[in-house]
């Protein structure tokens, strides 16, 4: 059976770190913790005993903002070249002092080496990540799995014990559970599922339903979802 999804936004800093948030449901607020996550990722949680799925959006950054961020590396790459072109036309205008005297001397000693052929230390020629900083992947494991799974719906075929009253009005029971076909207590079979609702009467469009049972799955008591289920009777359970 699919889990209810739900929209949960979250700023790039809460996304990063992980939060805790409110999360608003028909029953009331809900404070629950949430991992770090990125934009799109599904987060599972545990609400009033029922799981739901968490679809996370993380707003990006505006068109503002990224322009700024365009011009302020061409204004940085434009002051780079205009420090280059007037170093080249200093050096290209400055004249060479007398020969044989101590500063020629010295400075052509200086000069005969390009201060910027000088190979690269061993640290800075190597990456500031070598490795990846993760091994794994986090959170491998659902932090919030309690163990108590919303069952899935019964499909066509699916046999069920308990005993359903044989009366045309709807009453409650909660004795109904999926056994085996070869069962001795298998009283009735699945013969339809009709999701999205509780209307039993949705079965009069199947000509061989001999029974109709309904259940629903409820967050914080409001339900989420409902199924009818359309039954023939097995044995002495038979119309």
């Amino acid at each position: 059976m699919s889990l209810a999804e739900l929209p949960l936004s979250l700023t790039s800093r809460q996304a990063a770190d992980g939060a805790v948030v409110t999360l608003s449901l028909p029953t009331g607020d809900t404070r629950i913790r949430i991992p770090p996550a990125q934009d799109g990722d599904l987060v599972r949680a545990h609400v009033g005993g029922q799981e739901v799925l968490l679809r996370i959006a993380v707003p990006g950054p505006s068109n503002g903002v990224r322009w700024l961020g365009f011009l302020a590396v061409a204004a940085a790459f434009v002051l780079a070249v205009l420090l280059v072109d007037s170093i080249g036309e200093g050096d290209s205008t400055a004249s060479p002092p007398p020969s044989g005297s101590p500063a020629s001397l010295s400075k052509d000693a200086l000069s005969s080496q390009d201060p910027h052929t000088e190979a690269p230390s061993a640290a800075a020629s190597e990456g500031p990540y070598t490795q990846a900083p993760y091994t794994e992947e986090p959170y491998t494991q659902d932090p919030y799995d309690a163990g108590d799974q919303t069952p899935d719906p019964y499909t066509s075929g699916t046999c069920l014990n308990g005993t359903l009253p044989d009366s045309t009005t709807a009453q409650e029971v909660s004795d109904v559970e999926e056994v085996s076909c070869a069962a001795a207590d298998a009283h009735y079979q699945v013969i339809e599922t009709i999701p999205a609702t509780s209307d039993m009467s949705r079965c009069a469009s199947e000509p061989r339903t001999q029974y109709a049972f309904s259940s629903r799955v409820t967050i914080g008591g409001a339900t989420v979802n409902a199924y009818v289920y359309c039954l023939v009777g097995l044995g002495s359970y038979a119309r």
